[in-house]
């Protein structure tokens, strides 16, 4: 049996906790594979009015540029090679076109961890990405 190849993983980011046990998850990999890391983070906005929409997506990237600032100062630190991208549409769409177009090994994303009726089921986003992914995923609670 020969060793799986994971040069490139692909980390959907986003605010929640779960995101950030997923971005640990891919150093950890990283590491171990000698990986690069490219995280993704995607607006998601409704059309409604003209100006709300451009306010509030320069508020939305204003946040995400930030996040991934961060990140990619956190990755550095532990000597991880990284890169990031902003993708604007439907999450599981836009995480999907992305590997598949960037070629990349592996994608991690964190689910929410919800409990009761909701924790039976994955998350709308994970679970699409699960299924319209033509790589491995690897979801982290």
């Amino acid at each position: 049996m020969s060793k799986t190849e994971i040069k490139n993983i692909l980390v959907a980011l986003d605010i929640s906790g779960a995101s950030k046990k997923g971005l640990d998850t891919a150093i950890s990999l990283a590491k171990l594979y000698n990986a690069k890391i490219t995280c993704v983070t995607i607006l998601v906005v409704y059309p409604t009015l003209v100006s709300t929409v451009i306010n509030y997506e320069k508020f939305l990237r204003g946040k995400a540029d930030v996040m991934l600032d961060t990140t990619k100062k956190y990755c550095e630190k532990q000597e991880i090679e990284f890169g990031s991208k902003v993708l604007r549409g439907n999450p599981s769409t836009e995480i999907t076109k992305f590997a598949d177009a960037k070629k990349m090994d592996m994608i991690i994303i964190g689910a929410k961890g919800l409990g009761g009726i909701k924790g039976k089921l994955l998350g709308s986003v994970v679970n699409s990405v699960v299924h319209e992914s033509k790589i491995s995923v690897l979801v982290i609670k």
